[in-house]
């Protein structure tokens, strides 16, 4: 008798603990409503950006992609949701980059940097190469939250 229980006992132990590890698929383990208040956040998959109202929207949306097996999204900077990916960022921000207080040599070593400014999103070559960009932006009186920023330290 005292056999049966010690192995009923570690039946129900082990059975916990694999319960435990396991992706419910109980809907109530997920948020079904979340406040109406907008406090938007940007999530990556790794392949796809995607703004969502708020934390728990984002929270929600992971646990019904976690049941269905897809990636979830991972909390991201929000300048990735609501900036535009460009080729040529230079170009299209029209710097001039010949301003004599802002040259300095940079080396030539193309180590990509991800750049911002919050409407556009692109690469420059180097670490060099984004002071002189900005440099030369603060020059022609660009306002300072309009400067680029990094968001990665390599491709977009």
């Amino acid at each position: 008798m005292k056999s049966q229980t010690l192995s009923l006992c570690c039946c129900l132990a082990l059975l916990s603990g694999i319960a435990a590890n396991t992706v419910s698929n109980n809907q109530t383990d997920c948020p079904q409503m979340c406040p109406a208040i907008y406090q938007p956040v940007c999530g990556s998959d790794g392949f796809n950006l995607k703004e969502f109202a708020s934390a728990c929207n984002l929270q929600a949306s992971n646990c019904r992609r976690e049941r269905n097996a897809l990636t979830t999204f991972a909390l991201t900077d929000m300048a990735w949701c609501r900036s535009q990916e460009v080729e040529d960022i230079h170009k299209l921000l029209n710097v001039k980059l010949d301003v004599p207080s802002c040259l300095k040599p940079c080396a030539m070593i193309y180590k990509p940097i991800c750049v911002t400014n919050g409407k556009y999103r692109g690469l420059v070559p180097n670490e060099c190469t984004f002071e002189t960009f900005n440099c030369a932006l603060n020059f022609a009186g660009v306002a300072p939250t309009e400067l680029l920023r990094i968001l990665k330290a390599e491709t977009c």
